[in-house]
């Protein structure tokens, strides 16, 4: 069983057409949890202050839960409750719009498969750089490459990370693998007029320009229109000397 999940809700063409090439790429049913709404941009929230409500939902080819909380509660309800066995794959997305570079940190669609690996689970995030005039492309791209994934244990505890370009399948360039890097969207606040605001308020939208950055990184190999793939693991730890080094420093002067 393929746990699917997303952060541009339940009705996305995205999530269908994901859904729809899962089912017939791997032959293995597919339950579909996503927000009730969209909920991009909420990263790996979770929801404490209220109770979680699920709605099955079905539609001519498919039949899913929409849940009114954040992609994360998705991945956590669905793993604790609506999963009878453990899944072999946790997959989310496609999402509309890249997840490469800095957008990582701030991705509903990452953060719900990240959570998958939390749990020790494999896990793949998909997303395109923008939603082009058909998903199907990208949906069947993704799922023969989740049916490759499927059962190699040296992906458990991982996201494997994949992004599509905008144009059609037919002009991609070669995938590559590259990683992460900070590069991406360079964002920035605007000022926005509200004719309803008061003479004491001030608001402010905020605005990204698309900027690849110098290095071959994730975001620059999608700017090529390469569709990449990074890998990704739940771990913050990095080389601690210069910290060790402090600590240590600051002990022997006490």
């Amino acid at each position: 069983m393929i746990l699917l999940i997303n952060d541009d809700g339940i009705d996305a063409p995205g999530f269908r057409a994901l859904y729809r090439a899962l089912r017939r790429e791997t032959g293995l049913p597919v339950l579909a949890v996503a927000p009730a709404l969209e909920r991009s941009g909420v990263s790996h929230a979770i929801s404490i202050d209220r109770p979680l409500t699920v709605t099955p939902r079905s539609a001519a080819g498919f039949f899913g839960f929409a849940v009114d909380g954040t992609p994360t509660d998705c991945t956590k309800l669905a793993l604790d409750r609506l999963c009878r066995v453990p899944p072999m794959l946790v997959v989310s997305g496609i999402n509309r719009g890249p997840n490469v570079g800095r957008s990582l940190f701030y991705s509903g669609t990452v953060a719900a498969a990240m959570e998958a690996a939390v749990l020790g689970l494999p896990a793949m995030a998909v997303s395109r750089q923008v939603e082009a005039q058909t998903v199907e492309d990208g949906a069947a791209f993704a799922a023969s490459w989740a049916k490759q994934i499927l059962g190699k244990k040296e992906f458990a505890g991982k996201v494997v990370n994949l992004n599509l370009p905008a144009v059609a399948s037919p002009s991609w360039g070669t995938p590559v693998v590259r990683a992460h890097g900070r590069s991406g969207f360079r964002e920035s606040y605007r000022q926005v007029r509200d004719a309803d605001a008061t003479s004491d308020e001030t608001h402010w939208r905020l605005h990204g320009d698309w900027v690849a950055g110098d290095t071959d990184d994730d975001a620059a190999a999608l700017t090529r229109g390469q569709p990449v793939w990074s890998l990704l693991a739940p771990d913050f730890n990095t080389p601690d000397r210069a910290l060790r080094r402090l600590i240590d420093g600051g002990a022997r002067g006490l």
